[in-house]
């Protein structure tokens, strides 16, 4: 199937041509990277695997979520079926396969279960809750499996004052969070969390696996709530709700206001690493354990960084500042998964300053480092890509793969400031630049195309003069700053709008 780049959304931005040009880059790299294998589905290449077709979950998950912008020509949710496939009868599904024969390269190990956020936000940019049914039933196995295999140990505490225990520490004060096998399975190679051995990671409590259950129980309900389940609604949100509370007693560090692994059976990883912001996403935080979240992103000694945000905070003794893999590189995924987990939580002008900077560093390496292309990460402290793990050589280029959430994704919410819901027919639009911007042929359910164009003004404080059209009936609410305005707009009409 040829691609037709002609009807794909277009994004509007009239001082930064170069973010334009990166965003058509992805695409074109994405293209090159829709595979058919054995069973005869298309579906999105990882683009790790050059030579054979090893896909991996958590890649696959977050290639969606920016092919979700043009589904109708990318077979990213598509390609999560090929795993629903090969889930074994107890539910489980690992970490990667080869699709060609079916067999796991790494047995026994799983990669952060992102399908249900990953169908849940397609839903949202398309309307089709179609695949919800066959999706749930998968889902659901997985989590069983889960609960089952990647509890750990039951261990005590932080806040027990029970004594009577046995041997083992076992007591009426203790409790359980989840576990990746180790640090390859939770997708961050060669990060400071664990050693990586054989199960040496069921000797700790992870922060993104035991976040990922949490936003995968919310994203169920959300998802049992639309078919019109209440009760399997109702016992996933209790899930989320009980797990959640788990997580801030027992993984937030008051002395470094930060979420952190914890070594079994009472003390925290020190390191302050990328995963420790999944509770924005999983929308557990408070509002002060939020705000303490943020001035890290923005403390330059830690997160704020020549290219944010490093996968390890730079003042950690284990940081490279070359950007060795995920001791300092900076990564599409996490990027992703911090600004849009900003977004959740109400601090969306911190996700654009984010995308803004990250984006940058993107455009100009592109531009200045050969080859021209886009990079499996880049360099925190300069406009290059970072190193592989072990060897020190130049990571992958041409890699879209997930690279593509920032120059498509993070372009569309977090600059151009457009959320769109396209079961409520609305569309959320934060003005934030002050040059002409907007997007044209936006894809708004099977058949709707939406356009937003806000015109050039002075300043951030200057009313934003907007025009908005769609094939639809919709509503936009659009803010700047502090103003705001509902515009409700007719199908195949024009609407102008001073805000």
């Amino acid at each position: 199937m040829e691609i037709d780049f002609s009807n794909l959304p277009q994004p509007i931005l009239g001082n930064h041509p170069d973010l334009v040009e990166l965003y058509y880059k992805a695409w074109e790299l994405a293209a090159k990277r829709i595979k058919t294998s054995k069973n005869g589905r298309r579906h999105m290449d990882a683009g790790f695997d050059t030579e054979g077709n090893r896909q991996w979950v958590w890649d696959t998950c977050f290639m969606s979520l920016f092919c979700r912008y043009a589904a109708d020509q990318f077979p990213g949710i598509q390609s999560l079926d090929n795993f629903y496939d090969l889930q074994r009868d107890d539910g489980y599904i690992g970490m990667a396969y080869d699709l060609d024969t079916g067999s796991e390269p790494w047995p026994n190990r799983i990669n952060p279960p992102l399908f249900a956020w990953a169908e849940w936000e397609y839903y949202l940019a398309t309307g089709d809750n179609s695949r919800f049914e066959h999706a749930i039933k998968h889902i659901e196995k997985l989590m069983d499996w889960i609960d089952n295999n990647r509890l750990t140990a039951p261990h005590r505490k932080l806040t027990s004052k029970d004594t009577n225990e046995d041997d083992l520490g076992h007591s009426s004060s203790n409790y359980q969070l989840y576990y990746f096998a180790d640090c390859g399975s939770s997708g961050m190679d060669d990060s400071p969390r664990t050693p990586r051995f054989p199960d040496a990671g069921k000797f700790f409590d992870w922060i993104d696996l035991s976040c990922q259950m949490v936003l995968s129980f919310k994203m169920l309900s959300k998802m049992h709530g639309v078919l019109g389940n209440e009760q399997r609604a109702a016992y996933w949100l209790k899930r989320a709700d009980q797990t959640a509370q788990l997580i801030n007693n027992e993984l937030w560090c008051q002395r470094t206001q930060f979420y952190h692994d914890r070594m079994l059976p009472m003390n925290f990883v020190a390191s302050k690493t990328a995963a420790g912001f999944w509770p924005l996403l999983a929308g557990i935080c408070n509002e002060q354990r939020r705000d303490a979240l943020v001035k890290h992103l923005l403390d330059e000694r830690e997160f704020n960084r020549h290219t944010p945000v490093p996968s390890l905070s730079a003042d950690d003794p284990n940081y490279s500042p070359e950007g060795v893999y995920w001791r300092g590189g900076v990564w599409a995924p996490t990027n992703y998964m911090i600004t849009r987990g900003l977004t959740k939580a109400d601090k969306a002008d911190v996700a654009h300053a984010i995308a803004m900077k990250y984006l940058a560093v993107l455009a100009r390496t592109y531009n200045n480092y050969q080859p021209n292309t886009l990079w499996e990460n880049y360099c925190p402290e300069d406009d290059k890509p970072g190193l592989t793990a072990y060897n020190g050589e130049i990571v992958r280029g041409d890699f879209v793969g997930w690279t593509g959430l920032g120059p498509i994704a993070m372009l569309i919410e977090n600059i151009l400031g457009i959320e769109i819901d396209v079961p409520a027919k609305k569309i959320t639009w934060e003005i934030r630049l002050t040059e002409e911007h907007g997007i044209s042929g936006l894809k708004f359910g099977k058949c709707g195309r939406v356009n937003l164009i806000c015109k050039e003004r002075d300043s951030l404080d200057t009313p934003a003069e907007v025009e908005v059209s769609c094939d639809e009936d919709i509503t936009v609410h659009v803010r700047r700053g502090d103003a705001s305005k509902v515009i409700e707009v007719k199908a195949g009409k024009k609407v102008c709008e001073i805000i």
